[in-house]
């Protein structure tokens, strides 16, 4: 068996699910189903399959099975036992039926997925952690809007762990975002308020699903909903072990299906869709240098929730003096991306570089993306042409601060990223 995994890699291994068990005993992994509750009305409106190891030993604890499968380099098949386990247990269990059912799956493992596509839309969330947004947005990007063309929603788990992981977001338009327990177990810090502020900007954009996971007592509800979530799961509930009401006497409007179009992955370049619809005007380069470093400035006030992205024509135009300002950057930034003719995979520190392919539009293009959760611009331009000392080149060139442009821009230079890098 060969796939191609989300990392860019072939895998030739083959899994059935059955390589954990082999090593911790027959029978000895779990599925359970967790509750998702509204709220505000208190009703279960779908669960999360999850999967332990056995009672007496350390792997018991869900979160400790994973660490260790992914120690072990096994994350594909512990996704394969709770994969099939949701599965089974959606057709077997009368409360699990018509009700989402969130899996927590690992993007390498979706190739493996024996039956994905005999999953009705609607009923499966794709759970994703924060961590994989981080370390390899654009072939996550593509994973996403695979499954999303089989009317699965997304949701993103472990939001607040890391700051990183709220600049990218707005990339993958995740449909439900799941807050750390930590965010309800922990006082109330500044580092809370950054978390609160950037998803209710998330949010508020686009309508997605705030679920707060954790929730232990009848006092973390409260907290909960003050964080903004409007679902949750946690201990409390599941002691409680509540029935789903019937969908005709349900009261909680929510659901979990995915909205069309969400995460469309772009294929025009980012000055062909700046341009479209929007007047472009002539300028030199020295006043675009200018604005560049304009945008630039204000990427670096962005404490770790930013994304910047550049695109520079050829390999000699990310001069020394770039290079230190993109390495500034990329010390304090999500993720810092340059694009060129000839560039190398690092051009500085931390600085994800990208080669240009022959036929790639953006070659002859000159563009800046910021992306972060309170600001978004896009300065997209395109070489006229001319020859002549370097400062006085003509270029066509349209700034943005549009929230959707500036989104659409990013993945567009994203997706020409080659694959993660150890460390990245």
């Amino acid at each position: 068996m060969t796939d191609e995994t989300s990392t860019g890699k072939t895998s030739t291994n083959t899994y059935d699910g059955g390589a954990l068990e082999s090593l911790l005993g027959p029978d000895s992994l779990n599925t359970d189903f967790a509750p998702i509750v509204d709220l505000l009305t208190r009703e279960v409106i779908g669960y999360e399959a999850i999967v332990s190891g056995p009672a007496d030993s350390a792997f018991a604890n869900p979160a400790a099975l994973s660490s260790a499968a992914r120690a072990m380099d096994m994350t594909v098949d512990l996704d394969l036992v709770r994969w099939s386990g949701a599965v089974a247990g959606a057709a077997r269990i009368e409360s699990l039926q018509n009700l989402p059912l969130f899996i927590a799956i690992d993007p390498d493992t979706l190739p493996h997925l024996p039956d994905r596509g005999d999953v009705a839309s609607g009923t499966a969330v794709l759970q994703l952690d924060e961590t994989s947004l981080i370390r390899r947005p654009s072939q996550l990007l593509r994973a996403v809007a695979d499954v999303r063309r089989l009317g699965w929603a997304i949701a993103v788990d472990h939001v607040g762990v890391r700051p990183e992981s709220l600049a990218l977001l707005p990339l993958l338009e995740p449909d439900v975002v799941k807050l750390d327990r930590t965010l309800i177990t922990r006082r109330p810090s500044r580092f809370t308020a950054r978390v609160v502020n950037a998803v209710a900007a998330y949010t508020e954009r686009t309508g997605a699903i705030v679920m707060a996971e954790g929730i232990d007592t009848e006092d973390g509800i409260g907290t909960a909903i003050a964080l903004g979530a409007r679902v949750g799961q946690g201990k409390f509930f599941t002691d409680q072990n509540p029935v789903p009401v019937e969908p005709s006497k349900r009261l909680s409007s929510l659901n979990f299906r995915t909205s069309p179009g969400r995460g469309s992955l772009p294929r025009s370049s980012p000055y062909q869709l700046a341009a479209a619809g929007r007047v472009s005007k002539p300028s030199t380069k020295g006043l675009l240098v200018e604005v560049s470093k304009g945008l630039e400035s204000i990427a670096s006030q962005s404490l770790q929730t930013a994304v910047i992205l550049g695109s520079f024509e050829k390999r000699e135009h990310f001069t020394e003096l770039t290079a230190r300002r993109w390495e500034v950057m990329a010390s304090r930034a999500a993720l810092v991306g340059a694009l060129a003719v000839g560039i190398d995979a690092e051009p500085a520190p931390k600085v994800r570089g990208a080669d240009l392919a022959e036929d790639d539009p953006v070659r002859e293009e000159w563009v800046v993306v910021v992306l972060s959760p309170h600001f978004s611009a896009v300065l997209a331009a395109k070489d006229m042409g001319d020859t002549g000392r370097d400062m006085d080149r003509r270029f066509s060139y349209v700034l943005s601060h549009d929230p959707a442009l500036t989104v659409d821009c990013a993945r567009s230079l994203l997706l020409r990223l080659p694959v993660e890098r150890t460390g990245l």
